[in-house]
């Protein structure tokens, strides 16, 4: 066929073909169309990286390192072709670890197949092996600003934020408008409680990428854990802009000052991710309702008989029910930007939620009946679904062989408030750590919140519990990682969110040693001095 107009839509039809049964996961007809053109033309790269990523995917990463290699010389401002292959086969972290391997060694000294084995390695969770891996990348090309960048996450990961402002700031000296590694840096200065440089370097990532809503919604964080929160609220609705579509943004609560009058209007709060979030911000419904607002709450099942407990709410709906009519929307994060919520203004009334009386009469049986009762959780929901999130979640959750200290206190009954799949824990129960354990049995958080209600006092990581328990009024030992979140605030061991908790946080990095000896300390003093019925 020599026809030029024939072979170029051949060429299309080949390629799309070979696009659309990637992207279905059919890689042995990926293969097949695109190596049907590459057999043709062996100049073509977009055939090529076709079959090899096909190839590859299918795992035969040994035929495929050749064509990917040949790609990535030909394409060199772009990224090497095993992150596509990362993306395809997120399936297969092995497999993908192959193919970076057999790329590789046939171009040992190439900084951006290097970087982006890194990358893949941050992204997977294998911080140290990143790190070691950017290392000689610093070393055989020190003026490669990525590498830098990217070691300095690679250190915070690993609790190194000294090291990790220091790759930073290289970072930065040999590229000034890199927004990213000015964003960072704000970032671990932020970790650090280094406010003023942090907020320094977020206006600089800023301006140099005034349109990037990730770096507006982080220098918020920033401005929320330094407790400057009517100069947050704003970009904190950048994260709006990052998930996909839910509601229409004109039809968004504005500032609740702004509105003449709610009678008669329907809001519709909606839950965005995580349980805490909207067990935290589940206060400001009743304050909708007192300004006259029809309240309805939208949230997931595993909520919906608790926050029926809420004055003023109307009614409280979920999937797989529609979305229903209303005047106003607004996700349970956004309620105290709707406020205007200062520090001093926090509405802090607790309790606001509470456990249904039959339903502590029916779990009370099952708990200890005397001695100190303290609930126990030690690990957050996993959100495998957002990038980074599982080396978070690895921080600030805590083995229960590190609990070792609250097992053996005299005159205290430990009470498992955690629930599968992360109550499977990676190491056994330590030694003399007797631990009832209702929760198999539990359904909701209604369930929780009435074993909640049985207890003297609950100890917790960063987690919904935590957020259950101090809307509940019951006090609250949290056990706060070093990076914490910004609504435990820096420098503070009370939280003006919820007046019966006390936050023992690292000292440093990984450290869980510290706080669980202080908590140790303070259930054995209220074991010796009874607790407040």
């Amino acid at each position: 066929m020599r026809d030029p107009t024939r072979l170029r839509e051949l060429r299309s039809s080949l390629l799309a073909g070979a696009l659309a049964a990637l992207e279905a996961g059919q890689f042995e007809e990926a293969e097949r169309q695109a190596g049907a053109w590459a057999a043709h033309d062996g100049a073509d790269t977009e055939a090529t990286m076709l079959q090899g990523l096909a190839t590859a995917a299918r795992g035969d990463v040994a035929l495929a390192a050749p064509l990917l290699q040949r790609v990535a010389a030909a394409r060199p401002d772009f990224a090497h072709p095993c992150r596509d292959l990362a993306r395809l086969r997120p399936d297969a972290p092995d497999l993908v670890a192959a193919a970076f391997r057999a790329c590789r060694a046939l171009a040992p000294r190439d900084p951006r197949l290097a970087y982006a084995y890194a990358d893949f390695l941050l992204d997977t969770d294998k911080a140290a092996a990143a790190a070691a891996v950017l290392r000689r990348v610093r070393q055989s090309d020190a003026r490669f600003a990525p590498a830098h960048n990217l070691y300095g996450m690679a250190l915070i990961d690993l609790g190194d934020m000294e090291g990790a402002v220091a790759a930073f700031q290289e970072a930065i000296a040999l590229n000034g408008r890199d927004a990213a590694a000015w964003a960072n840096l704000g970032m671990a200065l932020k970790i650090e409680g280094r406010f003023d440089a942090s907020f320094d370097a977020y206006d600089r990532a800023v301006a140099a990428a005034p349109q990037d809503a990730q770096i507006r919604l982080n220098r918020a964080v920033a401005l929320l854990r330094a407790g400057r929160m009517a100069e947050a609220w704003p970009d904190y609705e950048s994260r709006l802009a990052l998930g996909r579509p839910r509601l229409p943004m004109a039809s968004l609560l504005p500032a609740i000052d702004t509105l003449p009058d709610l009678a008669g209007r329907t809001v519709l709060a909606w839950h965005e991710e995580g349980f805490g979030d909207t067990l935290q911000f589940a206060r400001y419904l009743p304050l909708l309702a007192a300004r006259g607002a029809r309240v309805v709450a939208f949230v997931p099942a595993e909520l919906r008989r608790l926050l029926r407990t809420l004055d003023g709410v109307a009614e409280v709906l979920g999937p797989p029910a529609p979305v229903p009519a209303f005047d106003w929307h607004v996700p349970f994060f956004s309620l105290p930007r709707a406020f205007g919520t200062t520090l001093e203004s926090i509405p802090d009334q607790v309790p606001y939620l509470a456990a249904a009386p039959d339903d502590a009469a029916a779990w009370a049986p099952l708990l200890p009946a005397r001695g100190l009762r303290v609930g126990l959780a030690w690990a957050g929901q996993a959100r495998p679904w957002l990038p980074g999130f599982s080396a978070l979640d690895r921080r600030r959750s805590i083995e229960p062989a590190e609990l070792a200290p609250l097992g053996g206190l005299r005159g205290v009954s430990l009470v498992s408030l955690q629930k599968c799949p992360a109550a499977a824990p990676t190491t056994p129960l330590p030694p003399g750590m007797a631990l009832t354990d209702p929760m198999p049995g539990v359904a909701d958080f209604a369930d929780t919140a009435a074993i909640i209600a049985a207890l003297d006092v609950v100890v917790s990581v960063d987690t919904a519990v935590a957020h259950l328990a101090g809307a509940l009024g019951k006090p609250v030992f949290l056990l706060d990682r070093y990076d914490n979140c910004w609504r435990w605030l820096a420098g503070r061991e009370d939280s003006p969110w919820y007046p019966a908790l006390r936050i023992f946080r690292q000292p440093r990095p990984g450290d869980w040693a510290t706080p669980v000896a202080r908590v140790a300390a303070e259930l054995r003093r209220l074991a010796r001095d009874g607790p407040a019925r």
